[in-house]
């Protein structure tokens, strides 16, 4: 057994009996998870989500990424997350310490980020929301600023999450559209499309996740 495989059963493990009166997920998707919509990988992936409950003052969250076709990982992100103001309109302080992105030959690279999110709920069903995260390589020269600008409406058993993003590297723009249909409590499909308008490049993505 390699030192990756290894590796993605502990993290399993570990994520489900985390998970137990917490929150995580997993997802086995067509694609990847990127918070840049453009980075999304077209390979199928097992995305895991973990993380605290999110009503206290302090949460923290982790999300994984592991390609089906070699069983390695290719992604991990670890966030802490600061409430700062929790009344109608919402605003947290974040750290993602560490990111990391490892390549098929596992050529790790390490990144240390920050991020702040607002929203704000226009109705039951509609919220606005927006995220600027910078994030600057720690074994690489890689820097970015990233903001993203979110409307997500519910509708029944489906939640619309469409995205406006900018990013600095490459003058990169964006719309991108998650659609996610409630089966379940513990089901949901999932559908993602993203158009980089910079590059006119098109990516989707299909998944189905569970939910713990």
């Amino acid at each position: 057994m390699t030192l990756s495989k290894q590796f993605l059963y502990s993290l399993t493990f570990s994520c489900f009996g985390f998970t137990y009166g917490q929150y995580g997920s997993l997802e086995l998707s067509s694609g990847g998870f990127s918070f840049v919509p453009a980075f999304t990988d077209n390979n199928p992936n097992l995305i895991l989500n973990a993380g605290t409950a999110t009503n206290g003052l302090i949460s923290g969250h982790m999300i994984a990424n592991v390609r089906m076709t070699t069983m390695n990982l290719r992604g991990l992100i670890f966030i802490s997350r600061l409430k700062l103001s929790d009344k109608k309109f919402k605003l947290s302080a974040g750290i993602h310490l560490p990111v990391l992105q490892i390549d098929d030959t596992f050529k790790t690279d390490s990144f240390f980020a920050q991020e702040v999110i607002a929203s704000y709920p226009l109705s039951d069903n509609v919220q606005l929301s927006s995220m600027y995260i910078h994030g600057k390589g720690r074994n690489n020269d890689l820097e970015i600023n990233l903001l993203i600008l979110n409307v997500n409406v519910i509708k029944g058993n489906f939640s619309f999450l469409s995205q406006l993003y900018l990013l600095d590297l490459d003058n990169t723009s964006g719309i991108a559209e998650h659609v996610n249909y409630k089966l379940t409590d513990k089901w949901d499909l999932r559908g993602f499309i993203n158009y980089t308008l910079s590059e006119n490049d098109f990516i989707w993505t299909l998944g189905l996740r569970r939910n713990f």
